[in-house]
């Protein structure tokens, strides 16, 4: 519940402090810290577990030092630039005037409910687009030690090892797709061409990483497999500048909620159901396929998706 609010009010803060044609970058930048966390916290977690004996030790100390990060967010953070005592007249103005030319090509309005945009194909394209990403990504997340435990015969220490090297590589592909994203449309490409390449390219490349997963035997292999695959996943991370595209900063930040909502839906479920399939079966086989299919969803709703004009509430 607490976490809740941070991607949204992130995607509203992506809109509110930069220009439409460095968004991806930004995006990718705030959603980086998921897979960057989890790199990180795959070594310093099983480091704590050896030295202490006690996970319960270790989650109190990443408690208290993600609880001193929310608070130094607190006090830095603003929701504007000119609000924030380290941003110049000269910078303000060119956030501000880039923001001016954003408005004159778009439709100009305030702020709106959610359910004007409940009638749009692209809404719903963004949302199950997003749902399918965090079916991948929270089950690689929440079974993916266990996986690479149990089938692959890991150790405690190769495990921390080997989730740096897959959530690291997702932390690098997260920054190359906001790059690529912000570079090809410098040079003219529409940003509805460049979502819809990137995304559905990220998606097939997932959905046909994850199908070696099911038939590598090899450990390494499976690694270096899951590495990739978390590579082009987290070009998602691109998703974060959706609600400002579809909806303008006004209403970024309630369509970010309802994406963000639509992905924890799938985040509560898919640990649940790999757990009934791993139990049920006694192997990983049907859970990676069900990753499968849930990397198929986010590839069929990319490709639907409409970045060409924002969405009318009228």
């Amino acid at each position: 519940a607490v976490e809740a609010p941070v991607m949204p009010a992130g995607g509203k803060l992506n809109a509110q402090w930069l220009p439409a044609r460095e968004r991806g970058r930004g995006a990718v930048l705030l959603d980086g810290g998921a897979p960057l966390g989890a790199a990180l916290g795959g070594v310093i977690i099983t480091g704590l577990i050896s030295w202490t004996g006690s996970w319960r030790v270790s989650f109190v100390v990443v408690g208290v030092l993600t609880s001193a990060v929310g608070l130094y967010a607190a006090w830095y953070v603003r929701n504007t630039p000119r609000e924030h005592p380290r941003v110049d007249e000269a910078e303000a103005a060119y956030i501000e005037q880039a923001h001016a030319e954003e408005d004159a090509h778009g439709e100009k309005g305030g702020r709106a409910g959610l359910l004007p945009y409940l009638r749009h194909r692209s809404f719903w394209a963004m949302c199950l687009g997003w749902m399918g990403f965090n079916g991948v990504f929270y089950g690689l997340l929440t079974w993916g030690p266990l996986y690479l435990s149990e089938a692959k015969g890991f150790d405690i220490s190769t495990l921390g090892w080997s989730t740096l090297a897959i959530f690291g590589a997702g932390f690098v592909g997260e920054l190359a797709g906001g790059w690529l994203s912000d570079r090809w449309q410098a040079k003219g490409a529409s940003v509805n061409k460049v979502m819809r390449t990137l995304l559905g390219v990220a998606g097939a490349v997932v959905v046909a990483g994850l199908l070696g997963v099911v038939l590598v035997p090899d450990a390494m292999t499976a690694v270096a497999l899951l590495s990739t695959v978390l590579f082009f996943l987290r070009w998602a991370g691109l998703y974060w500048s959706l609600p400002s595209i579809l909806a303008g900063r006004a209403n970024a930040g309630i369509v970010g909620g309802a994406m963000n909502l639509s992905g924890n839906i799938a985040g509560i479920v898919t640990p649940i159901v790999v757990g009934f399939i791993v139990g049920g079966t006694g192997s990983y086989t049907w859970a990676l396929l069900y990753f499968v299919g849930a990397g198929v969803l986010f590839t069929a709703s990319s490709l639907v998706l409409d970045c060409s004009r924002r969405l009318t509430t009228r």
